[in-house]
């Protein structure tokens, strides 16, 4: 495993982040930082006390170093339990979730974004987890929630959480509002404000920082990094990952001044789609049980490869053309993707 800071993150996204867009990032970037889907705590737990496999929440390859593996809850007790399953699985880090507004997430289960409005609970969450395990224990949050948005307010909050152990906050450039906006609508319509983030870097020095939102382009993340304080470790992407990954193809030479990327000198969009489908043949091979869900998730991660480019709406229809037929499933993903590419022809 390369060491170094996380100069790029790719975002924990919901529906996205699951283990085959993972490996379709790394055809793009080795030396990204990857995360997992939000894992809740008390599945994990419950999961576990039944008997059942863990492996379809936390599994990865090894490849996909350096990983982290993100945890929602709001239970000290719980999480730190959560938090050592992810050690054991081999995570290099755990990070807690305090910047998700869904509904889902901060409504019955109450944490996510909610968790902000307590951050001694937060403290305490954080110092469970941090005594329960070896590996770095970090917070991935906003500016603020609701009406609580002020830089005093987003101080003292991290500040607060960092006394529980916390030397890593992932700061989403953006406060949430719980109530009136929707998960989308709060990644866009809440201004970013990059120079608050900036400010709290300057504030605290002995902790470390990483800003997401709004960074769609790799000279934007570069940008970032190299006018930013010396404790901004990192920038993070989302949506851009999986709406355009090919914005990602150089990030290796480009960021961590690698010599080459993973495709080569020769990188083109065509090459990717044939390393998509070479690992989704022996991932996703032939199949006479082919569920149209699992034949979606397998070439979702590829849907943007044309993203700007001449083709792009032409190769989404045909592949999800395809997949409606059983016996084109059947072929399994790689077959699909593979037609798919031959009708760019």
């Amino acid at each position: 495993r390369r060491n170094g800071p996380p100069l790029l993150q790719i975002a924990p996204m919901l529906d996205v982040s699951y283990e085959d867009f993972r490996q379709f990032i790394r055809l793009l970037t080795r030396r990204a930082q990857l995360w997992t889907e939000m894992v809740v705590d008390h599945t994990l737990l419950f999961s576990q006390k039944e008997g059942r496999e863990l492996h379809g929440f936390l599994d990865f390859a090894q490849h996909e170093h350096p990983i982290v593996c993100q945890l929602g809850g709001s239970d000290p007790s719980t999480l730190a339990e959560a938090a050592q399953l992810v050690e054991r699985w081999g995570y290099d880090e755990v990070n807690l979730n305090v910047g998700c507004p869904s509904d889902r997430v901060c409504g019955k289960g109450e944490f996510g974004a909610s968790l902000m409005k307590r951050p001694e609970h937060v403290r305490d969450c954080i110092h469970a987890m941090q005594r329960a395990v070896q590996i770095p224990v970090t917070v991935k949050t906003r500016l603020g929630v609701d009406d609580l948005d002020s830089q005093e307010f987003t101080q003292k909050f991290v500040s607060t959480v960092a006394q529980g152990g916390c030397k890593h906050f992932v700061m989403h450039a953006r406060k949430a509002w719980l109530n009136g906006l929707s998960p989308a609508q709060n990644r866009s319509i809440p201004p970013l404000q990059y120079d608050r983030v900036a400010a709290l870097c300057k504030q605290f020095p002995d902790l470390d920082f990483s800003i997401n939102g709004g960074i769609v382009t790799m000279e934007h993340a570069k940008g970032i990094l190299a006018s930013a304080p010396k404790n901004l470790l990192g920038v993070m992407v989302g949506r851009v990952a999986s709406s355009n990954p090919c914005a990602l193809w150089d990030v290796d030479r480009f960021l961590y001044d690698e010599t080459e990327n993973p495709l080569g000198q020769s990188a083109t969009r065509r090459r990717l789609a044939e390393a998509y489908a070479d690992y989704l043949e022996e991932a996703h091979p032939p199949s006479d049980d082919a569920a149209k869900g699992k034949t979606h998730l397998a070439l979702k991660p590829i849907l943007g490869l044309l993203s700007g480019c001449p083709g792009h709406r032409h190769f989404r229809q045909t592949l999800e053309t395809l997949q409606r037929d059983k016996a084109n499933r059947c072929e399994g993903p790689a077959a699909l993707l593979r037609l798919a590419v031959e009708t760019l022809d």
